[in-house]
């Protein structure tokens, strides 16, 4: 019992001492740093040096047209009236909604509302024509006709299609827009804004189908049931044909549609690529007059055009091979570090003129103790890139490299974290418990046996 005791009271003493001993050890883990990097923003960042142009218009924006980015506009959310740039969704809805080969016949319904103020190809009640037909009718002839039998076709009525276009732009994110026919012929209840324009258009620009219909300058309608010769369709868009003047052809121009009337005077959503910068521009209310440089909407959105190929190009601000940082790994073996690299490539349209090494802020977070053994390729925090006081893109940091783990390490630690562990406390205490009830116990068995000898020499002595 009493080596019992003295095992119990040793092994006491020897607890507190390594509980005394982690308490002063040199293996806890790494305290998380936050950022790990931070390039520092240009106190004078550069700014675009050409020479932006007059614009003519009431409301006009320009966009990136990969990433949505805004780059100028000037009341782009005020409401405007559209006049024919409402094909645009007509046209898209039409192409989600129809097959292109399908047969459709125009009812009165469509073509009752039809009159000589209206824009036509010359449908015919009980006409026979196919969707796509009636689409280059739609976005290179800007018929009214073909926007509204192709309405009633998807909507079942002028009024179920204008329901179905208001539900189709609040999906798109043209929140400030309201229409009540698929054309554009002027009501006043029929508006919409420059923004949302712009995002309808791109939207569209992302089907390729849509862009085939919108950068076509000449279509031919064959005899259909109701005409013996052909219809030649020209398109309206000035920007992609000289057939009614050259004085406003642009050669990087890709689309998308004209509209105008007495109360929305001209409006023009363009498009224009060239390598890999495509742009969008959206001017509403221009005040044309003739052609040439005074046709505003075509004369000022190939100004807008010229500024953004000048002024912009595509930078790689994030590539998998960039090296943002390094950090510090838990019981790595050899010490190693591994190298923090963001996941994704990231490119934004920017400044040609910009200093990347100074104009871009990287922000960038690592994961709270980074511990080994870490593969390649594993997601260790997150990276940000931003311009001007804009975030440009995020994306996932991840290891560029392998990271052993040291095993000796490993275990020295895990012996150390489990005698630092409060559940390591209960047993000790416990045993700390048991051994002084242990000793109490061996003491009073001690002095039992005593008094009882005392007790037997005692009554012994007084027996004889």
């Amino acid at each position: 019992m009493k080596k019992h005791a003295l095992l119990l009271i040793t092994l006491l003493i020897v607890t507190m001492q390594v509980m005394q001993i982690t308490g002063q050890t040199a293996f806890a883990e790494p305290e998380n740093t936050g950022a790990v990097h931070q390039a520092p923003a240009s106190e004078t960042p550069q700014v675009p040096q050409k020479e932006f142009p007059q614009i003519h218009a009431g409301a006009s924006i320009l966009t990136d047209l990969k990433t949505g980015r805004i780059l100028y506009e000037n009341n782009s959310r005020e409401k405007m009236y559209p006049a024919s740039t409402t094909k645009i969704l007509t046209g898209i809805m039409a192409i989600e909604n129809l097959e292109l080969d399908r047969v459709v016949t125009a009812t009165d319904a469509a073509i009752a509302p039809i009159t000589r103020e209206h824009s036509s190809m010359g449908i015919l009640r009980g006409e026979q024509l196919t969707v796509e037909q009636l689409l280059y009718g739609l976005l290179v002839h800007s018929a009214n006709d073909a926007a509204n039998v192709l309405a009633v076709e998807m909507g079942g009525s002028i009024e179920g299609f204008a329901t179905m276009m208001n539900e189709r732009a609040e999906e798109l994110g043209a929140h400030d827009s309201h229409f009540v026919n698929p054309h554009g012929f002027h009501d006043d209840d029929h508006y919409t804004t420059a923004y949302d324009l712009a995002v309808i258009a791109r939207y569209a620009m992302n089907n390729e189908k849509f862009r085939e219909f919108v950068k076509t300058t000449r279509y031919i309608i064959p005899p259909t049931n109701k005409y013996k010769t052909d219809r030649i369709l020209i398109t309206t868009n000035n920007l992609i044909s000289k057939f009614k003047t050259a004085a406003n052809f642009y050669e990087y121009a890709t689309g998308i549609k004209t509209g105008s009337t007495d109360k929305a005077q001209n409006c023009l959503v363009a498009s224009a690529k060239k390598g890999d910068t495509e742009f969008i521009s959206v001017l509403m209310k221009c005040p044309n007059q003739g052609s040439g440089a005074t046709a505003y909407s075509f004369s000022d959105t190939k100004a807008l055009f010229e500024y953004a190929f000048d002024t912009y190009e595509y930078v790689t601000i994030a590539s998998a091979n960039d090296i943002v940082s390094d950090s510090k790994v838990y019981e790595a073996k050899d010490d190693a570090r591994v190298a923090l690299s963001p996941k994704d490539e990231i490119s934004m349209l920017l400044p040609k003129n910009l200093d990347k090494a100074k104009d871009i802020v990287i922000n960038a977070e690592t994961e709270e103790n980074i511990k080994a053994p870490i593969q390649k390729g594993q997601v260790l925090g997150k990276v940000s890139y931003s311009y001007n006081g804009e975030l440009l893109g995020s994306t996932d940091l991840i290891a560029s490299n392998t990271v052993e783990r040291d095993n000796i390490l490993f275990v020295i630690h895990s012996v150390v974290n489990t005698v630092k562990s409060p559940f390591f406390y209960i047993p000790a205490a416990i045993l700390a418990v048991a051994a002084i009830i242990l000793r109490i116990r061996i003491v009073n068995n001690r002095k039992r046996r005593r008094s009882y000898a005392r007790r037997s020499r005692y009554n012994n002595r007084n027996r004889y």
